[in-house]
C-alpha cells in the first residue's frame, strides 16, 4: 500500500512522458501502457543463448546451435528481441548519450528476471577498451549493471575484467573472423575461484563477446556464469 501511494505521489509531481510517443506514461516504466504492449519482448527463446524462437516453438526448446555445441554460460536471459523500437532505445543510449534511458532499459531486465532467488556472487558488465571508452565518455553495459546490481544487492565488479584489444564490432564479420578478432581481448584482474557470476550487456548480436568473456572467467576459476541484456538480435552464432 505504502508503494502504492508513493508511485501516485511521484506521478503527480514529476509527471513523465511515454518515451516512444510522448504520451502520458507510468512512472516506473516510462512508456505508456500501448507502446509497453507493444515492445517486442523475448519471451520465445532459446534458453541457452536466448535466440528468438518462433511463437509455436515448445518451452525450453533449444536453437539448432545449442543443440550442436555447449555454451561456457549456462543460461542467457533478455527482455527484448533487437528490432524496432528497442533497437532505436539502445541507439539513443549507446551513440546519442541519452542516459536517462538507463533505468528503464534496465528495468526491463529486472522485469524479464523477476525475483531472483539465488543470486549470483557478481555482476560483471562487458567491459569496453580504454580508447573507445575515451571517445563515448561512458560504457552503457557499466550503467545499466549499476541499477540492477543496486536492486539485487548484488556486488558490482567493474574493473575485475578489462578488455585487452580494441576489438571490430562483431556484426561486421564473418564467423571465423569474429572468433579471432576477440581471440584474447579480455583480461581477468582478480580471484574468481568458486564464484557464480552475471555478466551483464546491451545487447546480444552474435554472441562471440560473451562466449569469449565466459571462457576468459571460467579459466580464471568461475564456477557458473550467467547471461542478462536488454536485446538479443535474431543473428545465430
Amino acid at each position: 500500500m505504502k508503494s502504492d501511494w508513493l508511485e501516485l505521489l511521484l506521478k503527480h509531481i514529476y509527471p513523465q512522458n511515454c518515451l516512444l510517443c510522448g504520451a502520458e506514461a507510468d512512472h516506473r516504466t516510462r512508456f505508456c501502457d500501448p507502446c509497453y504492449q507493444s515492445l517486442p519482448f523475448n519471451r520465445h527463446a532459446c534458453p541457452r543463448c536466448a535466440l528468438p524462437l518462433p511463437p509455436d516453438a515448445p518451452a525450453e526448446t533449444r536453437c539448432g546451435a545449442c543443440l550442436k555445441s555447449e555454451l561456457p554460460y549456462v543460461s542467457c536471459h533478455t527482455a527484448l528481441r533487437y528490432e524496432a523500437p528497442s533497437n532505436h532505445l539502445i541507439a539513443q543510449l549507446k551513440f546519442r548519450h541519452q542516459l536517462h534511458l538507463t533505468i528503464p532499459l534496465a528495468r526491463l531486465i529486472i522485469d524479464r528476471l523477476g525475483e531472483v532467488q539465488d543470486p549470483p556472487d557478481l555482476l560483471l558488465p562487458v567491459p569496453l577498451h580504454r580508447q573507445r571508452m575515451r571517445e563515448r565518455g561512458f560504457n552503457q553495459a557499466q550503467e545499466l549493471a549499476r541499477v540492477v546490481a543496486k536492486h539485487y544487492r548484488i556486488p558490482l565488479e567493474d574493473r575485475l575484467v578489462k578488455r585487452s584489444r580494441n576489438t571490430n564490432a562483431q556484426s561486421d564479420l564473418n564467423e571465423r573472423l569474429r572468433r579471432n578478432n576477440l581471440r584474447h581481448a579480455f583480461r581477468v584482474y582478480g580471484r574468481l575461484q568458486g564464484s557464480r557470476v552475471a555478466i551483464l550487456d546491451d545487447v546480444i548480436t552474435t554472441g562471440s563477446t560473451i562466449n569469449e568473456m565466459s571462457k576468459t572467467l571460467k579459466r580464471h576459476g568461475a564456477a557458473e556464469i550467467t547471461v542478462w541484456a536488454v536485446a538479443r538480435s535474431t543473428i545465430e552464432r
